[in-house]
C-alpha cells in the first residue's frame, strides 16, 4: 500500500502529459542548438565572441523548458486567470511600442528590458487567444444575446490588438485574425455573423493589396493615415506579385538586377538550391554569411542547406505530428475551456510553422515570422514555451483525471471571471 501511495508523488519528478509532444519539443530543441550556433556566424562578426549568440540562445531555451514544465503540472482551470493581467500588459506594451514608432518615424518591434528584448506581439497574441477561448466557452450558441456580447467581445479586444501590432507587424496580425476567426467558426458563432465578417475582411483585404500593388510609394509614403511601414509591405508584395516585367529573366540579368534588390529571397533560394538530399552538413553552411536573418526568419533555408531535403522534411513532420497531437487533445476534452485554448494555440504554433517555411522557399512574400522553438529569439522561445506548455497541461489533467489522479491544483477555489466552464455534453435550450 505505500508503494501505490507514493507512486502518484513520484511522477510529479517526471515528464507527465503527452510524451509524444515532450519528444517533438526535444527534437526541435536540438536542432535549434545545432542551426542556431551555425546560422548566427553573421552575429558574430566583430564581436570578442563568436559563442555569445548560442549561449544566449541556450539559456532562452532552458528557461523556455523550464515554464513549460511548470505550466505542465497545473490544472487548466488555472489558465482562465493568465489573461486578466496578460491582456492589459499587452495592450499598455503595444501602446507604448506605437507611440515610440510614431515619434521615431518607424516601426519598432521590441522593447528594450535592459538584460532582455521583449516583442509584445508575441505577448498580445496568446494573450487574445486565451481570451477567445474562455468566452467561448460560455456561449450558448442559441441565445441571441450570448451570441451578441460574445461576438463583440471577441471584436473589440481582437480588433484593439490587432490595430495595435499592425504597425510594426502586419503578418503576426493578420496571423492572429485568422487563427481568432476560426476559433470564432468552431466555437458556435452564427454563420450570418460570420459571413457578414467574411465579407468586410475581404473587401477590406482586396483594397489595401490593390493600394500596395498600384499606388506610387511617395503617395503612400507622404499618407498620414496609412502606417510607415506600408513602403516594406508594399516592395515586399511588388517583389512577390510582379517579378519580372519582361518575362524571366536569364541568369546573369537575374544576378545583376534581380539579386542586389532581393538579397535575402536570393541568398535562401541559393541556400535551398545548393543542397542535396542529406545537405553540407551541420556547421557547413555557405549562405548563412550573406543571410540578414539567417539565424530567425530564414533559418528554414539554413537547415535544408545543412540537414538537406531529408532534414527539411523531419522538421515538417515533426510540426505535423504536433498538430495531430492538440487535435488529439482537443478531441478528448469533456469541456469547452481547454479544448478551444487547445485548437487555438495548436493554430497558431502551426500556422506560424507554415508561414516561416513558406517564406525560407519563395511560396510566400517575407513576412518576419519565426519558426517555432527553432529560430532565435529570447520572446518568441519564451512564448512558444509558454503555448506548450499550456498543451500539456491540459494533457496531463486529462491523463490523470482518467486514472482517477490528483492534478496540482485541481481542488483549489480559483476566482473566475464568469461561471465555471460548460461541458460538452450540456444542453442549452
Amino acid at each position: 500500500m505505500e508503494e501505490t501511495e507514493e507512486k502518484p508523488k513520484r511522477r510529479l519528478l517526471l515528464l507527465s502529459g503527452d510524451r509524444t509532444i515532450w519528444a517533438m519539443v526535444v527534437i526541435l530543441c536540438c536542432i535549434s542548438l545545432i542551426e542556431v550556433f551555425s546560422a548566427s556566424s553573421r552575429l558574430t562578426f566583430g564581436k570578442s565572441s563568436f559563442l555569445t549568440p548560442i549561449i544566449s540562445h541556450t539559456i532562452h531555451l532552458g528557461m523556455g523548458l523550464g515554464l513549460m514544465y511548470l505550466l505542465h503540472l497545473l490544472h487548466y482551470k488555472w489558465y482562465r486567470l493568465f489573461p486578466v493581467l496578460l491582456v492589459p500588459v499587452s495592450v499598455l506594451l503595444l501602446a507604448y511600442l506605437s507611440i515610440q514608432s510614431a515619434s521615431s518615424s518607424g516601426a519598432e518591434r521590441w522593447i528594450n528590458m535592459g538584460f532582455f528584448q521583449l516583442q509584445p506581439s508575441e505577448l498580445g497574441k496568446i494573450a487574445v487567444i486565451m481570451s477567445v477561448a474562455y468566452w467561448l466557452s460560455k456561449l450558448k450558441p442559441d441565445d441571441e444575446l450570448s451570441q451578441i456580447n460574445t461576438f463583440w467581445k471577441i471584436l473589440a479586444l481582437t480588433g484593439l490588438v490587432c490595430l495595435l501590432i499592425v504597425g510594426e507587424n502586419l503578418s503576426t496580425a493578420v496571423l492572429l485574425a485568422g487563427v481568432i476567426f476560426v476559433m470564432m467558426i468552431l466555437g458556435g458563432i452564427a454563420w450570418r455573423r460570420m459571413l457578414a465578417l467574411t465579407g468586410v475582411f475581404a473587401a477590406a483585404g482586396i483594397v489595401a493589396v490593390v493600394i500596395l500593388l498600384f499606388v506610387p510609394a511617395q503617395t503612400i509614403r507622404d499618407s498620414k493615415i496609412i502606417p510607415s511601414r506600408a513602403t516594406t509591405w508594399q516592395a515586399r508584395l511588388q517583389d512577390f506579385f510582379q517579378p519580372g516585367s519582361e518575362g524571366t529573366p536569364t541568369a546573369l540579368e537575374y544576378a545583376l538586377l534581380v539579386a542586389p534588390e532581393k538579397p535575402q529571397e536570393t541568398h535562401a533560394n541559393i541556400a535551398i538550391a545548393s543542397s542535396n538530399i542529406l545537405g553540407k552538413g551541420p556547421g557547413n553552411s555557405v549562405e548563412r554569411d550573406y543571410l540578414q536573418e539567417a539565424s530567425c526568419d530564414f533559418i528554414y533555408a539554413i537547415i535544408i542547406e545543412e540537414l538537406g531535403m531529408a532534414g527539411g522534411i523531419v522538421v515538417m513532420l515533426v510540426y505535423m505530428i504536433l498538430l495531430f497531437r492538440v487535435g488529439r487533445i482537443a478531441k478528448r476534452c469533456k469541456e469547452k475551456y481547454p479544448a478551444f485554448l487547445a485548437m487555438g494555440l495548436g493554430m497558431l504554433l502551426g500556422l506560424q510553422a507554415f508561414i516561416n517555411m513558406s517564406v525560407a522557399v519563395g511560396l510566400f512574400p517575407v513576412t518576419g515570422q519565426p519558426l517555432p522553438l527553432i529560430s532565435k529569439g529570447g520572446t518568441s522561445v519564451l512564448m512558444t514555451s509558454f503555448c506548450l506548455g499550456m498543451l500539456l497541461g491540459i494533457s496531463n489533467a486529462l491523463d490523470k483525471e482518467e486514472r482517477g489522479e490528483q492534478v496540482l491544483g485541481m481542488d483549489a477555489d480559483i476566482p473566475a471571471p464568469i461561471e465555471g466552464d460548460e461541458s460538452f455534453d450540456e444542453k442549452t435550450n
